[in-house]
């Protein structure tokens, strides 16, 4: 969803940045897959597969292999040149009509909002080396060895290598006349696309602070 949604917003708003290429084209650029709903989940080092059906395509529909709460996982590092590249890549506000609302999924619900201002920040890369990734499958309980098992046998089983994760914050300017509850539906709509949490005077603005937004996995 991710990727969708810079797509559609570069293109609205080309002529009001700098930048001379799609920031969808930035992230497959520099490696990194979109995931569905940006989230603090599937992040360096966790075992992951995709959800049933769904394939190993971007955006990302993942399910965890082992809880977090059994996967021993060190603190990532940042990669700081990737990072300085992604923050590149990615800066700039970016302003969205109704067209492009719908066109990224907001749905129904786009009909109420008369623009979207979005903007990301603090985007960096965190990483685990090799080494790491398999010092943490070593140290995985017999359970999850027998799913991961399984799965690599079936050549679904992944890893993730990176994670390129940054703060988002999108204000909501509605049409004049729209009720409470359409602006809390057109708000809920929101945040099943972006993710976050409400804040800003009348609940207009949604943040998400880490966020994960692309991810390199690595295939066991």
């Amino acid at each position: 969803m991710f990727s969708r949604f810079v797509s559609v917003a570069a293109a609205g708003v080309l002529a009001a940045c700098t930048h001379t290429r799609l920031p969808a084209d930035a992230l497959t650029d520099i490696g990194f897959d979109a995931v569905a709903l940006p989230s603090t989940a599937y992040g360096p080092g966790l075992l992951v597969s995709s959800v049933r059906g769904e394939g190993m395509k971007s955006p990302l529909k993942l399910t965890y292999l082992c809880s977090p709460k059994y996967t021993q996982v060190p603190e990532p590092s940042v990669d700081v040149a990737a990072s300085s590249e992604a923050s590149r890549k990615f800066a700039g506000n970016f302003r969205l009509d109704g067209t492009a609302m719908n066109a990224i999924g907001v749905g129904a619900a786009a009909e109420y909002i008369q623009s979207l201002n979005v903007k990301l920040e603090n985007v960096k890369v965190e990483q685990l080396g090799f080494d790491e990734l398999l010092m943490v499958r070593d140290g995985l309980g017999p359970n999850c060895r027998k799913i991961v098992a399984e799965y690599a046998s079936k050549g679904i089983a992944y890893q993730t290598k990176q994670a390129l994760r940054a703060d988002i914050a999108y204000t909501a300017t509605f049409k004049a006349g729209v009720s409470a509850e359409a602006k809390g539906l057109a708000i809920a709509s929101l945040k099943a696309v972006f993710g976050g949490s409400v804040s800003g005077e009348g609940g207009t603005t949604l943040k998400g602070n880490g966020l994960y937004y692309g991810l390199i996995l690595h295939k066991i």
